[in-house]
């Protein structure tokens, strides 16, 4: 199987955590049918992601000054990206890389990283205005303040974090629609982003962005010389054929397996013309704690997945990782096989972070 399912795996640990994704909803026959298909091919599992961008070490365990707020401990990350637009005439896709992603003027409490792919279709000013706004309104909406902070053992409260990245999308794009219609922007964008808030990992997703965990095995094969990591698919796909009957339930029509027989995505930020006919703006979200099995996320627009399976991708980055080449040595890599070899025609979009429990785990020099 390509990947593991996210539900399956997650489900067993979030059973016991009380971290169910955001925006489930009850599906039908049809919709069980689509995704019977859709998961043969490539099996999904609730677990951990990973990113890259420009080869920047982060690291945890620094001590604070104030003896009452959370520390910030644990997992040291690395994270690199690469874009290519592909055979299209521009770039629409749009790649955020924060590793220390406090806002401005706090004092270090906690350790918080945030990364995102902003997946433009029509143009790029949806995603722009997303990738640029998102991480502040998710902030406003109580990421720290009513997820860490109001935690009376001083660790993340998944459920009040998810609660804050579902409010900050909707924010976001009930303020993008408003600069849609003063500036008749058209677009829209998919989006994939993940925070690590001290050792809880957020996954969030509209459309058809996705984000996978590279997770090592629990007992390792006998006898192996290396174990390699199980590819976990940590995102939904929100398509038109997929979400029918939300959908139709806001009055909307899919005709042709879109969503009003014009676009196939169902959740984005902007596409101004298709929210009142059932395009939503409600994020799925996953939440899960770091382990030490935990090797990397990767995170892609859907360029990057339409060429590369979930665990063909977890096997290159990891074989990459053991040549010892570095993080942007590994998506210049992942995206030239995309690109040239594969054959991508869209914008190609790729990240990864990776995880360690001390700077020389997470960060390897780059000498390719």
């Amino acid at each position: 199987m390509e990947g593991e399912i996210l539900e399956d795996a997650i489900a067993k640990d979030q059973s016991e955590q009380g971290t169910l994704p955001a925006g489930h909803r009850k599906r039908g026959p049809e919709d069980e049918s689509v995704e019977a298909a859709r998961d043969a091919k490539e099996p999904r599992l609730q677990e951990p992601a990973v990113t890259s961008g420009g080869e920047l070490p982060s690291s945890a365990g620094q001590p604070n000054a104030s003896p009452n707020a959370p520390t910030r401990t644990g997992t040291f990350l690395t994270a690199a990206y690469s874009e290519d637009k592909g055979c299209r005439n521009t770039m629409e896709d749009v790649c955020v890389l924060s590793l220390d992603a406090q806002p401005d003027g706090q004092s270090e409490t906690c350790r918080l990283a945030y990364f995102g792919i902003f997946d433009g279709h029509g143009g790029v000013s949806c995603a722009s205005f997303a990738a640029q706004h998102l991480h502040a309104r998710v902030m406003e909406s109580g990421l720290i303040q009513k997820g860490l902070l109001a935690a009376t053992d001083r660790k993340p409260d998944a459920k009040a974090c998810k609660t804050a990245i579902v409010e900050g999308y909707k924010k976001t794009d009930e303020a993008l629609l408003k600069e849609c219609a003063a500036k008749n922007w058209q677009d829209g964008a998919c989006a994939v982003t993940v925070w690590v808030l001290q050792e809880l990992v957020l996954v969030a997703n509209v459309g058809d962005a996705k984000c996978v965990l590279g997770r090592l095995p629990d007992k390792p094969t006998y006898g192996a010389v290396d174990s390699k990591p199980k590819a976990i698919v940590l995102t939904k796909e929100h398509t038109a054929l997929l979400e029918r009957q939300r959908i139709e339930k806001a009055g909307g029509t899919v005709v042709n397996g879109r969503l009003a027989g014009r676009i196939q995505i169902a959740r984005s930020f902007g596409d101004a013309a298709f929210k009142k006919l059932g395009c939503s703006n409600t994020p799925d979200v996953t939440a899960f704690p770091l382990t030490a099995r935990d090797a990397f996320l990767l995170l892609g627009c859907d360029g990057f997945w339409g060429v590369f399976g979930a665990q063909e991708a977890v096997d290159t980055a990891h074989s990459l990782l053991a040549e010892g080449l570095g993080d942007k040595a590994i998506t210049n890599r992942l995206l030239n096989v995309a690109v040239r070899e594969k054959r991508c025609k869209d914008n190609c979009s790729v990240m990864i972070v990776r995880f360690g429990n001390s700077p020389g785990a997470a960060v390897q020099p780059d000498t390719r």
